[in-house]
């Protein structure tokens, strides 16, 4: 018996071996167990509209405070008086200055009515010549035209007198002969005589009747082309008035233009001298001193955030996973200030974190390699009560940190350590909803 008992294997080995065993045979089977692949990412929490995110404001022109209406941690509502800016810029610093632009421009505007007028003034007197000149001139063309009727008939009766006096004239020089000769009385010759000094008259007052009415055509040409030159020279006047006028109106537009930007200029320049908040938020960072500070154009006054529901989270993560992520897939999320415990490759056993869905992947990576993703909260668990939803936005503040894990597919552990030790990238579905639906992956 003695024998028997030394040669049997002692109860610690015993144990130890049936301990291998179970640890064996529970090894196998958790290499069946789902795996869910995950991609770790850091950042912080933002907001997802950029209307609503935390807005720096700055002083849009130099100047010095002058007045502080609020305090860090004040709630403002939109429109609401922060800042009073004085001016330090020399040709600002007259109080006065918009009311004297304003009279300048009052001055240009009774300056272009009265140009105005003048040129209306200018067409009617324009219009005026021109009926004259229509009315006048035709008045000189029928003068012309009687005066040359009136020579054609003069020349008509000059050749019927210079007819009548050669005809004279021969009947003289006939009667003369035959009176010589004594075959014609002397009453004979002596009406003949007289005929022909009455026909040598007529014609002798028909030449000078004839270069009476050329003098007169000559007269009503010279007077037709002198009130023609005259009225035209009237008309030629008054538009060249009319031309300085309208150039004198041009010049009194573009000063009132320049009044007129100005005056807008310095009209908002004055309302930027208020600073009034852009949106509903509270005062977190007042980054000037006091009353009497200078400030310079675009230097930061004070920060914002605003009272806003919407919520997000930025996430940054390796360009070697970025191919891996899309819109749509779920995120685990663990805040700051939040305890959260995690189980890798678990996502169902995670206490803690709270549920997400990608919204957006940047195209670019940043200067470290790394890409971004906006997370959004996932409403559509939350809503079916599968998840909590997020803290509000009084304990879950912009800017504090966190940590996400993007969900991938779930897997066997036996191919995530097949996948780990090759070196393989983790697997990757077309669609991310179906991610918890897909067994095993095909290899």
């Amino acid at each position: 018996m003695k024998s028997l008992e030394s040669i049997e294997t002692p109860l610690v080995l015993k144990s130890f071996t049936y301990i291998l065993l179970y640890s064996a045979g529970l090894f196998f089977l958790g290499l069946f167990l789902p795996w869910t692949q995950t991609i770790t990412g850091t950042g912080k929490v933002t907001v997802f509209s950029p209307m609503n995110r935390p807005q720096v404001i700055n002083s849009l022109i130099s100047g010095k405070i002058s007045n502080i209406y609020i305090h860090e941690g004040d709630w403002v509502k939109r429109g609401q008086l922060l800042l009073e800016l004085e001016e330090t810029e020399e040709k600002f610093l007259d109080t006065a200055q918009l009311e004297r632009v304003q009279e300048q421009r009052h001055a240009y505007l009774a300056k272009r009515y009265a140009t105005e007028r003048l040129i209306q003034s200018l067409e009617r007197q324009i219009n005026s010549l021109l009926k004259v000149q229509s009315a006048v001139i035709p008045n000189a063309d029928i003068e012309i035209s009687q005066s040359s009727d009136k020579h054609n008939m003069v020349k008509q009766k000059l050749q019927a007198a210079e007819q009548n006096y050669k005809t004279a004239q021969i009947n003289f020089s006939r009667n003369e002969k035959l009176f010589e000769k004594g075959l014609s009385s002397k009453r004979d010759f002596e009406l003949a005589e007289l005929a022909f000094i009455k026909a040598r008259s007529e014609y002798e007052a028909s030449g000078s009747e004839l270069n009476i009415t050329e003098r007169g055509i000559n007269q009503s040409r010279l007077n037709y082309n002198k009130i023609s030159a005259e009225s035209s020279l009237k008309v030629q006047e008054t538009e060249a008035k009319l031309a300085q006028a309208f150039e004198k109106l041009a010049d009194v537009n573009s000063e009132i233009l320049k009044l007129d930007i100005n005056l807008a200029n310095l009209e908002s320049r004055i309302s930027q001298r208020k600073i009034y908040s852009p949106i509903d938020g509270q005062i977190v960072r007042l980054k000037i001193i006091g009353r009497a500070e200078t400030v310079k154009a675009s230097q930061e006054l004070l920060t914002i955030v605003p009272n806003t529901s919407d919520q997000a989270v930025e996430l940054y993560v390796p360009d070697v996973f970025a191919p891996l992520i899309n819109p749509g897939r779920e995120v685990r999320l663990q805040f700051s200030g939040f305890p959260a415990l995690q189980f890798p490759g678990s996502a169902n056993t995670a206490f803690g974190t709270f549920s997400g869905v990608v919204k957006v992947i940047d195209a670019s990576a940043n200067e470290e390699g790394e890409y971004r993703i906006l997370v959004q909260p996932n409403y559509k668990r939350i809503n079916k009560k599968e998840d909590r939803p997020w803290p509000s936005t009084a304990n879950l503040r912009p800017g504090s940190k966190v940590v996400g894990w993007v969900l991938l597919d779930q897997v066997p552990v036996w191919y995530e350590l097949w996948r780990v030790l090759n070196g393989f990238p983790p697997t990757i579905m077309s669609n991310p909803e179906k991610a918890y639906k897909r067994k095993i992956p095909k290899i």
